[in-house]
Protein backbone atom coordinates (compact mmCIF):
# COMPACT_ATOMS: atom_id res chain seq x y z
CA UNK A 1 0.00 0.00 0.00
CA UNK A 2 1.55 3.28 -1.21
CA UNK A 3 5.07 1.84 -1.36
CA UNK A 4 6.31 4.97 -3.20
CA UNK A 5 5.95 7.04 -0.01
CA UNK A 6 8.85 6.66 2.44
CA UNK A 7 8.57 7.86 6.03
CA UNK A 8 11.24 8.30 8.70
CA UNK A 9 10.36 9.08 12.32
CA UNK A 10 12.39 9.86 15.45
CA UNK A 11 12.16 11.50 18.86
CA UNK A 12 13.71 14.70 20.23
CA UNK A 13 13.15 13.41 23.79
CA UNK A 14 12.25 16.95 24.82
CA UNK A 15 8.52 17.63 25.29
CA UNK A 16 7.37 14.04 24.77
CA UNK A 17 9.80 11.69 26.48
CA UNK A 18 10.47 8.44 24.62
CA UNK A 19 7.76 9.15 22.05
CA UNK A 20 8.13 9.86 18.34
CA UNK A 21 7.64 13.58 17.68
CA UNK A 22 9.39 14.27 14.37
CA UNK A 23 8.82 12.83 10.91
CA UNK A 24 10.10 13.27 7.36
CA UNK A 25 8.07 12.04 4.39
CA UNK A 26 9.76 11.50 1.02
CA UNK A 27 7.49 12.26 -1.95
CA UNK A 28 8.31 10.90 -5.46
CA UNK A 29 9.23 13.35 -8.24
CA UNK A 30 6.12 12.78 -10.33
CA UNK A 31 3.69 13.49 -7.48
CA UNK A 32 0.99 16.15 -7.41
CA UNK A 33 0.50 18.08 -4.16
CA UNK A 34 -2.35 20.15 -2.78
CA UNK A 35 -2.30 22.19 0.42
CA UNK A 36 -5.15 23.86 2.30
CA UNK A 37 -4.13 26.12 5.17
CA UNK A 38 -5.50 28.11 8.09
CA UNK A 39 -7.35 31.37 7.47
CA UNK A 40 -6.32 32.61 10.92
CA UNK A 41 -4.59 36.00 10.51
CA UNK A 42 -2.06 34.94 13.16
CA UNK A 43 -0.31 32.35 10.98
CA UNK A 44 2.70 30.31 12.07
CA UNK A 45 6.05 30.67 10.29
CA UNK A 46 5.72 27.21 8.64
CA UNK A 47 2.24 28.02 7.28
CA UNK A 48 3.42 31.34 5.80
CA UNK A 49 6.38 29.55 4.21
CA UNK A 50 4.17 26.78 2.77
CA UNK A 51 1.64 29.26 1.39
CA UNK A 52 4.41 30.88 -0.68
CA UNK A 53 5.65 27.53 -1.98
CA UNK A 54 2.21 26.14 -2.82
CA UNK A 55 1.46 29.25 -4.89
CA UNK A 56 4.38 28.38 -7.20
CA UNK A 57 4.92 25.57 -9.71
CA UNK A 58 6.61 22.56 -8.10
CA UNK A 59 8.81 19.87 -9.64
CA UNK A 60 11.36 17.32 -8.46
CA UNK A 61 11.59 15.20 -5.33
CA UNK A 62 9.87 16.69 -2.29
CA UNK A 63 10.01 16.27 1.47
CA UNK A 64 7.47 16.95 4.22
CA UNK A 65 9.11 17.60 7.60
CA UNK A 66 6.89 17.65 10.69
CA UNK A 67 7.59 18.35 14.36
CA UNK A 68 5.19 18.15 17.30
CA UNK A 69 5.38 20.06 20.58
CA UNK A 70 6.23 23.52 19.24
CA UNK A 71 4.10 25.42 16.70
CA UNK A 72 6.71 28.08 15.80
CA UNK A 73 3.82 30.58 15.86
CA UNK A 74 3.92 34.03 17.42
CA UNK A 75 7.70 34.01 17.15
CA UNK A 76 8.06 36.86 14.64
CA UNK A 77 11.09 37.26 12.40
CA UNK A 78 13.15 35.05 14.69
CA UNK A 79 10.73 32.18 14.07
CA UNK A 80 10.99 32.65 10.31
CA UNK A 81 14.80 32.62 10.57
CA UNK A 82 14.63 29.45 12.70
CA UNK A 83 12.50 27.83 10.01
CA UNK A 84 15.06 28.69 7.33
CA UNK A 85 17.81 27.12 9.45
CA UNK A 86 15.79 23.90 9.67
CA UNK A 87 15.16 23.88 5.91
CA UNK A 88 18.84 24.62 5.17
CA UNK A 89 19.91 21.73 7.40
CA UNK A 90 17.58 19.23 5.67
CA UNK A 91 18.55 20.52 2.21
CA UNK A 92 22.24 20.09 3.03
CA UNK A 93 21.68 16.53 4.28
CA UNK A 94 19.59 15.44 1.29
CA UNK A 95 20.68 17.60 -1.65
CA UNK A 96 17.01 18.48 -2.23
CA UNK A 97 16.24 22.12 -3.08
CA UNK A 98 14.73 23.73 0.00
CA UNK A 99 11.93 25.09 -2.22
CA UNK A 100 10.74 21.48 -2.26
CA UNK A 101 10.96 20.98 1.51
CA UNK A 102 7.75 21.74 3.41
CA UNK A 103 7.90 22.16 7.16
CA UNK A 104 4.90 21.73 9.48
CA UNK A 105 4.90 22.45 13.21
CA UNK A 106 2.24 21.91 15.88
CA UNK A 107 2.21 22.50 19.62
CA UNK A 108 2.77 25.40 21.99
CA UNK A 109 2.44 28.92 20.55
CA UNK A 110 4.97 31.65 21.32
CA UNK A 111 8.08 29.55 21.96
CA UNK A 112 11.18 29.38 19.75
CA UNK A 113 12.20 26.09 18.16
CA UNK A 114 15.12 24.27 19.77
CA UNK A 115 17.13 24.32 16.54
CA UNK A 116 19.88 21.85 17.46
CA UNK A 117 17.40 19.34 18.80
CA UNK A 118 15.01 19.65 15.83
CA UNK A 119 17.70 19.52 13.11
CA UNK A 120 19.52 16.57 14.68
CA UNK A 121 16.24 14.67 15.03
CA UNK A 122 15.31 15.35 11.41
CA UNK A 123 18.75 13.97 10.47
CA UNK A 124 17.83 10.78 12.33
CA UNK A 125 14.53 10.62 10.43
CA UNK A 126 16.40 10.78 7.12
CA UNK A 127 18.37 7.65 8.07
CA UNK A 128 15.40 5.45 8.98
CA UNK A 129 13.08 5.72 5.96
CA UNK A 130 10.54 2.91 5.72
CA UNK A 131 7.73 2.20 3.29
CA UNK A 132 4.15 2.06 4.62
CA UNK A 133 5.28 3.64 7.90
CA UNK A 134 1.99 5.49 8.39
CA UNK A 135 1.43 4.23 11.94
CA UNK A 136 4.65 5.91 13.09
CA UNK A 137 3.78 9.07 11.14
CA UNK A 138 0.40 9.26 12.91
CA UNK A 139 2.18 8.95 16.28
CA UNK A 140 4.88 11.51 15.44
CA UNK A 141 2.43 14.35 14.78
CA UNK A 142 0.38 14.00 18.00
CA UNK A 143 0.32 16.61 20.77
CA UNK A 144 -2.38 16.15 23.44
CA UNK A 145 -3.99 13.40 21.34
CA UNK A 146 -4.68 10.17 23.20
CA UNK A 147 -5.12 8.06 20.08
CA UNK A 148 -3.47 7.96 16.68
CA UNK A 149 -5.76 8.92 13.81
CA UNK A 150 -5.29 6.90 10.65
CA UNK A 151 -7.71 5.88 7.91
CA UNK A 152 -7.17 3.83 4.75
CA UNK A 153 -9.11 2.29 1.90
CA UNK A 154 -8.64 0.44 -1.38
CA UNK A 155 -10.22 2.01 -4.47
CA UNK A 156 -11.12 -0.21 -7.42
CA UNK A 157 -11.09 1.67 -10.72
CA UNK A 158 -11.58 -0.53 -13.75
CA UNK A 159 -9.40 -3.61 -13.35
CA UNK A 160 -6.91 -1.88 -11.06
CA UNK A 161 -6.78 -1.28 -7.33
CA UNK A 162 -5.42 1.90 -5.75
CA UNK A 163 -4.83 2.99 -2.18
CA UNK A 164 -5.69 6.04 -0.10
CA UNK A 165 -4.13 6.47 3.35
CA UNK A 166 -4.57 9.44 5.66
CA UNK A 167 -3.29 10.49 9.08
CA UNK A 168 -4.34 13.45 11.22
CA UNK A 169 -3.74 14.99 14.63
CA UNK A 170 -5.71 17.36 16.78
CA UNK A 171 -8.01 17.22 19.78
CA UNK A 172 -8.18 20.85 20.88
CA UNK A 173 -8.15 24.22 19.12
CA UNK A 174 -10.39 22.73 16.47
CA UNK A 175 -12.85 24.70 14.48
CA UNK A 176 -10.84 25.27 11.31
CA UNK A 177 -12.11 27.28 8.38
CA UNK A 178 -10.20 25.07 5.99
CA UNK A 179 -8.82 21.82 7.24
CA UNK A 180 -7.76 20.60 10.63
CA UNK A 181 -4.75 21.02 12.86
CA UNK A 182 -2.56 18.75 10.72
CA UNK A 183 -3.57 16.09 8.21
CA UNK A 184 -1.63 14.24 5.51
CA UNK A 185 -3.44 12.09 2.95
CA UNK A 186 -1.75 10.04 0.22
CA UNK A 187 -2.99 8.14 -2.83
CA UNK A 188 -1.12 6.15 -5.48
CA UNK A 189 -3.46 7.46 -8.16
CA UNK A 190 -2.19 10.12 -10.54
CA UNK A 191 -4.34 13.26 -10.50
CA UNK A 192 -3.43 16.57 -12.14
CA UNK A 193 -2.47 19.27 -9.65
CA UNK A 194 -5.35 21.57 -10.65
CA UNK A 195 -7.93 18.77 -10.27
CA UNK A 196 -6.38 17.61 -6.99
CA UNK A 197 -6.61 21.13 -5.53
CA UNK A 198 -10.26 21.49 -6.51
CA UNK A 199 -11.23 18.11 -5.05
CA UNK A 200 -9.18 18.75 -1.89
CA UNK A 201 -10.80 22.12 -1.19
CA UNK A 202 -14.32 20.77 -1.73
CA UNK A 203 -13.78 17.80 0.55
CA UNK A 204 -12.19 19.93 3.28
CA UNK A 205 -15.30 22.12 3.23
CA UNK A 206 -17.52 19.08 3.74
CA UNK A 207 -15.42 17.47 6.48
CA UNK A 208 -12.65 19.29 8.36
CA UNK A 209 -14.39 22.63 7.80
CA UNK A 210 -17.57 21.22 9.34
CA UNK A 211 -16.33 20.10 12.76
CA UNK A 212 -15.80 21.84 16.08
CA UNK A 213 -14.34 20.74 19.40
CA UNK A 214 -13.97 24.17 20.99
CA UNK A 215 -14.55 26.83 18.31
CA UNK A 216 -10.85 27.71 18.16
CA UNK A 217 -8.88 27.86 14.90
CA UNK A 218 -5.16 27.14 15.13
CA UNK A 219 -2.43 29.29 13.50
CA UNK A 220 -0.91 26.03 12.22
CA UNK A 221 -3.86 24.32 10.50
CA UNK A 222 -2.63 22.48 7.41
CA UNK A 223 -4.07 19.72 5.24
CA UNK A 224 -1.85 18.13 2.59
CA UNK A 225 -3.07 15.81 -0.17
CA UNK A 226 -0.49 13.90 -2.24
CA UNK A 227 -1.10 11.88 -5.43
CA UNK A 228 1.96 9.78 -6.29
CA UNK A 229 0.80 7.63 -9.23
CA UNK A 230 2.03 7.51 -12.82
CA UNK A 231 -1.16 6.85 -14.82
CA UNK A 232 -3.16 10.06 -15.04
CA UNK A 233 -6.90 9.82 -14.38
CA UNK A 234 -8.99 12.24 -16.47
CA UNK A 235 -12.36 10.51 -16.84
CA UNK A 236 -15.08 12.36 -14.85
CA UNK A 237 -16.63 9.01 -13.89
CA UNK A 238 -13.35 7.66 -12.49
CA UNK A 239 -12.64 10.94 -10.72
CA UNK A 240 -16.04 10.70 -9.01
CA UNK A 241 -15.15 7.21 -7.76
CA UNK A 242 -11.89 8.60 -6.36
CA UNK A 243 -13.62 11.63 -4.81
CA UNK A 244 -16.20 9.43 -3.09
CA UNK A 245 -13.44 7.26 -1.58
CA UNK A 246 -11.43 10.32 -0.55
CA UNK A 247 -14.50 11.80 1.14
CA UNK A 248 -14.76 8.60 3.18
CA UNK A 249 -11.15 8.99 4.40
CA UNK A 250 -11.57 12.67 5.31
CA UNK A 251 -14.88 11.95 7.05
CA UNK A 252 -13.34 9.17 9.14
CA UNK A 253 -10.37 11.36 10.11
CA UNK A 254 -12.56 14.33 11.05
CA UNK A 255 -14.78 12.12 13.22
CA UNK A 256 -11.71 10.61 14.90
CA UNK A 257 -10.62 14.14 15.80
CA UNK A 258 -13.99 14.77 17.45
CA UNK A 259 -14.13 11.45 19.29
CA UNK A 260 -10.61 12.06 20.64
CA UNK A 261 -11.38 15.75 21.32
CA UNK A 262 -9.89 16.93 24.60
CA UNK A 263 -12.10 15.28 27.20
CA UNK A 264 -14.78 14.40 24.63
CA UNK A 265 -17.17 11.53 25.30
CA UNK A 266 -19.78 12.12 22.56
CA UNK A 267 -20.07 13.09 18.90
CA UNK A 268 -22.93 15.46 18.03
CA UNK A 269 -24.16 15.69 14.43
CA UNK A 270 -26.21 18.79 13.65
CA UNK A 271 -28.18 19.20 10.44
CA UNK A 272 -29.89 22.52 9.71
CA UNK A 273 -32.20 22.97 6.74
CA UNK A 274 -34.78 25.33 5.27
CA UNK A 275 -32.89 28.64 5.18
CA UNK A 276 -32.17 30.78 2.11
CA UNK A 277 -28.79 29.18 1.32
CA UNK A 278 -26.42 26.40 2.32
CA UNK A 279 -24.11 29.06 3.80
CA UNK A 280 -26.92 30.32 6.05
CA UNK A 281 -27.72 26.77 7.17
CA UNK A 282 -24.05 26.15 7.96
CA UNK A 283 -23.77 29.38 9.98
CA UNK A 284 -26.66 28.29 12.19
CA UNK A 285 -25.34 24.72 12.46
CA UNK A 286 -21.93 26.05 13.58
CA UNK A 287 -23.57 28.34 16.12
CA UNK A 288 -25.32 25.34 17.64
CA UNK A 289 -22.15 23.21 17.44
CA UNK A 290 -20.16 25.84 19.34
CA UNK A 291 -22.74 26.46 22.07
CA UNK A 292 -21.14 25.67 25.46
CA UNK A 293 -24.66 25.21 26.84
CA UNK A 294 -25.49 22.50 24.28
CA UNK A 295 -22.06 20.85 24.62
CA UNK A 296 -22.33 20.64 28.41
CA UNK A 297 -25.93 19.40 28.14
CA UNK A 298 -24.68 16.63 25.84
CA UNK A 299 -22.05 15.68 28.40
CA UNK A 300 -24.70 15.63 31.14
CA UNK A 301 -27.04 13.62 28.87
CA UNK A 302 -29.70 16.30 29.33
CA UNK A 303 -31.94 16.79 26.23
CA UNK A 304 -32.36 20.49 26.96
CA UNK A 305 -33.71 21.34 23.50
CA UNK A 306 -34.30 24.98 24.43
CA UNK A 307 -30.52 25.46 24.27
CA UNK A 308 -30.49 24.16 20.69
CA UNK A 309 -33.13 26.62 19.53
CA UNK A 310 -31.65 29.51 21.51
CA UNK A 311 -28.32 28.99 19.73
CA UNK A 312 -30.09 28.64 16.36
CA UNK A 313 -31.77 32.00 16.86
CA UNK A 314 -28.54 33.75 17.81
CA UNK A 315 -27.38 34.55 14.26
CA UNK A 316 -28.37 37.12 11.64
CA UNK A 317 -30.26 34.45 9.68
CA UNK A 318 -33.97 35.12 10.15
CA UNK A 319 -36.69 32.51 10.58
CA UNK A 320 -40.16 32.31 12.12
CA UNK A 321 -40.95 30.26 15.22
CA UNK A 322 -43.94 28.72 13.43
CA UNK A 323 -41.56 27.19 10.85
CA UNK A 324 -39.28 25.47 13.37
CA UNK A 325 -39.20 21.69 13.68
CA UNK A 326 -36.68 19.67 15.70
CA UNK A 327 -35.77 16.00 15.89
CA UNK A 328 -33.35 14.36 18.34
CA UNK A 329 -32.40 11.14 16.61
CA UNK A 330 -35.73 9.83 15.31
CA UNK A 331 -37.68 11.50 18.11
CA UNK A 332 -39.84 14.46 17.07
CA UNK A 333 -39.55 17.23 19.65
CA UNK A 334 -41.07 20.21 17.82
CA UNK A 335 -43.37 20.34 14.81
CA UNK A 336 -44.02 23.73 13.18
CA UNK A 337 -43.19 25.61 16.37
CA UNK A 338 -45.25 23.40 18.70
CA UNK A 339 -44.09 20.65 21.06
CA UNK A 340 -44.89 17.35 19.39
CA UNK A 341 -47.83 15.62 21.09
CA UNK A 342 -45.91 12.35 21.50
CA UNK A 343 -42.69 13.88 22.84
CA UNK A 344 -41.58 12.83 26.31
CA UNK A 345 -38.45 13.93 28.16
CA UNK A 346 -37.52 10.29 28.71
CA UNK A 347 -37.36 9.74 24.93
CA UNK A 348 -34.99 12.69 24.48
CA UNK A 349 -32.82 11.52 27.37
CA UNK A 350 -32.51 8.08 25.80
CA UNK A 351 -31.10 9.70 22.64
CA UNK A 352 -28.68 11.89 24.65
CA UNK A 353 -27.28 8.79 26.36
CA UNK A 354 -25.95 7.54 23.03
CA UNK A 355 -22.30 7.95 21.96
CA UNK A 356 -23.50 9.73 18.80
CA UNK A 357 -26.26 12.32 19.15
CA UNK A 358 -28.13 13.41 16.03
CA UNK A 359 -30.00 16.74 15.82
CA UNK A 360 -32.11 17.82 12.83
CA UNK A 361 -33.46 21.38 12.81
CA UNK A 362 -35.81 22.65 10.10
CA UNK A 363 -36.12 26.45 9.99
CA UNK A 364 -38.04 27.04 6.77
CA UNK A 365 -39.25 25.56 3.51
CA UNK A 366 -36.17 25.78 1.26
CA UNK A 367 -34.23 22.69 0.17
CA UNK A 368 -30.88 24.05 1.38
CA UNK A 369 -29.16 22.20 4.22
CA UNK A 370 -25.80 21.81 5.96
CA UNK A 371 -24.25 19.42 8.47
CA UNK A 372 -21.73 20.22 11.19
CA UNK A 373 -20.26 17.81 13.74
CA UNK A 374 -19.21 18.69 17.26
CA UNK A 375 -18.27 17.06 20.57
CA UNK A 376 -19.39 17.52 24.15
CA UNK A 377 -17.62 19.75 26.70
CA UNK A 378 -16.35 18.07 29.86
CA UNK A 379 -14.43 18.68 33.07
CA UNK A 380 -11.43 17.00 31.45
CA UNK A 381 -11.28 19.63 28.69
CA UNK A 382 -10.82 22.33 31.34
CA UNK A 383 -8.16 20.27 33.16
CA UNK A 384 -6.17 19.56 29.99
CA UNK A 385 -6.11 23.17 28.86
CA UNK A 386 -5.49 24.72 32.27
CA UNK A 387 -2.44 22.46 32.65
CA UNK A 388 -1.29 22.56 28.99
CA UNK A 389 2.07 24.31 29.53
CA UNK A 390 2.77 23.09 33.05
Amino acid sequence: MLSEVEIGCATTNSKYKERLDCAVVKIPKSSSLSGVFTTNNFKSAPVKNCLKKFSQKMSGEKLLAINAGNANAGTGKAGENDLELVLDSIAQETGINKKNIFHFSTGVIGERLEIKSITSTFEKCLKVFKRNNFQSLATSIMTTDKKIKISKTIVKIGNKKFSIVGVAKGVGMIEPNMATTLSFVFTDLKISESTLKKIHKNICNETFNSISVDGEQSPSDSSILVATGKNLIKSPKLLRIFEKSLLKIFTELSEKLLLDGEGATKLIEIEVSGLKSKIACKEVAKKIANSPLLKTAAYGEDPNWGRILSAAGNTENKFQEKDVSLKIGKIRVLEKGEIHKKYKESLGKKEFKKKRISLAIILGSSKHSAKVKSSDLTHEYVSINSDYRS
